[in-house]
């Protein structure tokens, strides 16, 4: 009886169940669709198999009507007594007793056949062409982003997502003034990487490759792999430390920016609050962040609550350059407070970028040294370090990448 359960996978109308149990058609096209709920992407498409789907974060996992049955009961609670296959057996015999959730067979399904295999994704990678001038303009010869960048019919950047099994989720596109995810592209799940060369020495992380780029024409690393994160979450940092592993660098180097300085530094945190083995919680309270962390080795400690102690005190000092008399409260709004908590220890910083850059110098040095280490351009951003690299004065001067670590 077993082996007869959930058999009628063939015969269901795969994009009638999906307009059945809420997904909204997005795009068709003729080899696959397109549907989308609640801001999750799926396709569906036909094959020798009849039709299968996939969601856009794991092209490489085909599933069939009875998956989207389970998917569908999951989300709902069933009877006290009744058991989730009590669910999904009584959902299932209603989708194949309903005629219209039904295949006519006297009628064709309404899309190409395609492999099983198939990944809709990999028909968006049109071959980049070189540019002129600008920032893209050498980067067709460079051995790093060799099938690491395609275009747009309109000849708009597209960098390809790849999940943690090395799958194409989708694209950043680089639209001018911002890179970001294209379309239904999955940018939770996925990063993107340049080419691997045969020797590594630096392991790069940025918040777009666009970025990465313009950190490349700057200093024309041979040794390095460049990386980029749509999100700073489990699933991405996951991905970013397997490469890690693969690679064998001793040290990963966090180089996250935004328009405003402070952007970079609040991604920083956020990083360092997925990294397993530091025990660091990161919260955004009203007007400030709150952050807790393990004491770990007390001499690291002792270090971090000193340099606090230094930044407080040239906050207060500073404030009397204005004032005769210290203003207490103000001043203590704007300080870095360091206080413990059970086991741990709890910090409150106030949302201010040299408070924010200050502890990430202090916790980055005393904490993660051996683990970590944070560049930071001269301007707001790595493209905007490379623009004005462009001038007749600056242009062609040497630098060194260690005059950029993070420095007070």
């Amino acid at each position: 009886m077993l082996d007869r359960w959930l058999d009628k996978d063939h015969l269901i109308d795969l994009p009638a169940l999906f307009g059945h149990f809420g997904y909204e058609p997005v795009k068709r096209e003729p080899t696959h669709v397109l549907f989308k709920r609640k801001g999750r992407y799926s396709v569906v498409i036909h094959t020798e198999k009849g039709f299968l789907y996939y969601h856009v974060e794991s092209p490489q996992n085909k599933l069939s009507a009875s998956d989207l049955v389970l998917e569908e009961v999951s989300r709902t609670e069933g009877k006290k007594s009744e058991t989730l296959w009590d669910k999904v057996d009584q959902r299932y015999h209603q989708v194949t007793a309903a005629k219209e959730l039904m295949l006519d067979t006297s009628k064709g399904v309404g899309l190409e056949r395609v492999p099983t295999d198939f990944n809709h994704f990999h028909s968006y990678a049109m071959p980049f062409k070189g540019r002129s001038e600008g920032l893209y303009s050498d980067v067709t010869g460079t051995d790093a982003f060799k099938d690491r960048i395609f275009e747009t019919p309109s000849r708009e950047p597209l960098f390809p997502l790849y999940n943690v099994q090395n799958e194409t989720s989708g694209y950043f596109l680089d639209g001018d003034k911002s890179v970001l995810p294209f379309g239904e592209s999955d940018a939770k799940h996925s990063l993107w990487y340049s080419n691997v060369p045969k020797s590594i020495e630096w392991l790069v992380v940025f918040k777009d490759p666009r970025e990465a780029i313009a950190f490349h024409r700057k200093f024309q690393l041979d040794n390095a792999v460049y990386m980029a994160l749509g999100e700073i979450n489990y699933e991405t940092t996951k991905i970013l430390f397997e490469i890690r592993k693969l690679t064998k660098v001793k040290k990963i180097i966090l180089s996250f920016t935004g328009s405003k300085k402070i952007e970079g530094y609040l991604q920083d945190l956020s990083f360092i609050s997925f990294i397993d083995d530091t025990n660091f919680m990161l919260k955004l309270g009203e007007g400030d962040l709150r952050v807790k962390f393990q004491v770990g080795d007390e001499k690291s400690f002792l270090r971090f609550y000193n340099s606090i102690k230094d930044f407080n005190q040239g906050l207060a000092k500073s404030f009397l350059k204005y004032n005769k008399a210290l203003d207490q409260f103000r001043i203590n709004r704007h300080s870095i407070v360091v206080g413990k908590e059970g086991d741990g220890i709890s910090v409150r910083l106030p949302l201010e970028v040299g408070a924010i850059k200050y502890f990430v110098w202090s916790y980055h040095r005393n904490y993660l040294g051996k683990t970590l280490d944070i560049l930071k351009p001269k301007m707001a951003n790595w493209h905007l370090e490379w623009e004005s690299d462009q001038s007749i004065t600056l242009k062609g001067k040497e630098v060194q990448m260690e005059d950029y670590r993070i420095a007070l």
